[in-house]
């Protein structure tokens, strides 16, 4: 399986109903499920009433972390800047073309009243593809829009001595020797729980 942005904005699109996290005037995280309305030209859209806070919040920080699972608990959470076109006849346009793919927003605003809602979308950002319905469990991180691909985890440092501590310690079992003795992670099956830095007396593993 190949897993990159264009995969994983597929997937977001096919789940639907994926939790929107925001910041609000006080500074403290918000959160709704919100529908993936559309994916085309590797852009994900998505729609804002003007009368709602989290209308006010997207404009106002122009940043969103989204998050979806399906229910066979795989999972893809994306984050990064939203794009919000000023130009009221490609909002019209925009909005027409939502409506068109999801019929069944005429029932929430049917005629004219859809032109109160608003399309945004992101082409940049940062995410992560999580599969916790395989063994092993396979994550696969990605970036949308070109920009470099965020590095998390754990890595094993020249410090390592082999002693194997973090061998058995690894919850997932992802971790093993090198021809050379040190510790290697397989990162696309790693939790990134931390207990190999932990169980280490060689103070050998850090965040990436």
């Amino acid at each position: 399986m190949t897993v990159d942005a264009d995969f994983c904005l597929r997937f977001l699109r096919e789940v639907r109903d994926v939790a929107f996290a925001t910041v609000d005037e006080d500074g403290l995280p918000a959160v709704r499920v919100i529908d993936v309305m559309m994916v085309e030209g590797g852009r994900l859209y998505f729609v804002a009433a003007r009368g709602k806070a989290f209308y006010g919040q997207v404009m106002r920080t122009r940043y969103v972390a989204i998050v979806g699972q399906s229910p066979d608990y795989r999972t893809c959470r994306l984050r990064g800047p939203v794009e919000h076109p000023d130009d009221p006849a490609e909002q019209r346009r925009l909005v027409d073309r939502v409506f068109e793919l999801n019929p069944s927003m005429e029932e929430l605003y049917p005629g004219d009243s859809r032109y109160v809602l608003e399309a945004f979308y992101l082409e940049r950002g940062q995410g992560e593809f999580f599969d916790l319905g395989c063994r092993p469990l396979f994550r696969a991180p990605f970036a949308l829009g070109g920009g470099p691909v965020a590095r998390e985890g754990f890595a094993v440092s020249d410090a390592c001595t082999g002693c194997g501590a973090c061998f058995a310690a690894c919850p997932q079992g992802c971790i093993a020797p090198r021809p050379d003795g040190r510790a290697l992670i397989e990162q696309q099956a790693c939790l990134h729980c931390g207990r190999c830095r932990e169980v280490c007396p060689s103070d050998a593993i850090a965040s990436r």
